[in-house]
């Protein structure tokens, strides 16, 4: 009676240790995710922020795993640009693109070439001839 009571009791604290490490484990993916954009170049202005893609790996990501409120208050400027070069809403290893996205491409002069709408999981824009730059954010509706 006391080993069937041992059991039960062993049973019960290893299922609680067990959600409680899949708790604390959710907890922490979570607050990497709500801070993924803190270590970007960046410019904050008044509910406004402007992400500068610098680097491919910067580039990559985008806005894979943003927060709602991310996709509200940010805009991602993406350097380097050329003729070619792919934007695509897919989840690329970083998570899922959860909003349509508005794009648009820059000629070194700042005159806009292209704009495009890109739907959120499968959306995608190629950019023209004469691309330097490429701004993303979401779209005016």
């Amino acid at each position: 009676m006391v080993k069937k009571y041992f059991i039960l009791v062993l049973l019960l604290c290893s299922t609680g240790f067990l959600m409680l490490a899949g708790y604390q484990k959710n907890n922490l993916a979570q607050a990497a995710i709500s801070k993924v954009y803190d270590n970007w170049p960046q410019v904050q202005f008044k509910n406004c922020r402007i992400l500068l893609a610098t680097n491919p790996k910067l580039a990559s990501r985008g806005f894979a795993v943003a927060s709602d409120e991310d996709f509200e208050n940010t805009v991602i400027i993406f350097s380097g640009v050329s003729e070619g070069t792919m934007f695509i809403n897919r989840n690329q290893g970083f998570g899922a693109v959860k909003k349509d996205l508005k794009i648009v491409f820059l000629d070194s002069k700042m005159h806009i070439l292209k704009q495009d709408i890109m739907k959120k999981t499968d959306g995608y824009s190629i950019a023209p001839q004469g691309t330097c730059f490429a701004i993303e954010g979401l779209p005016a509706e």
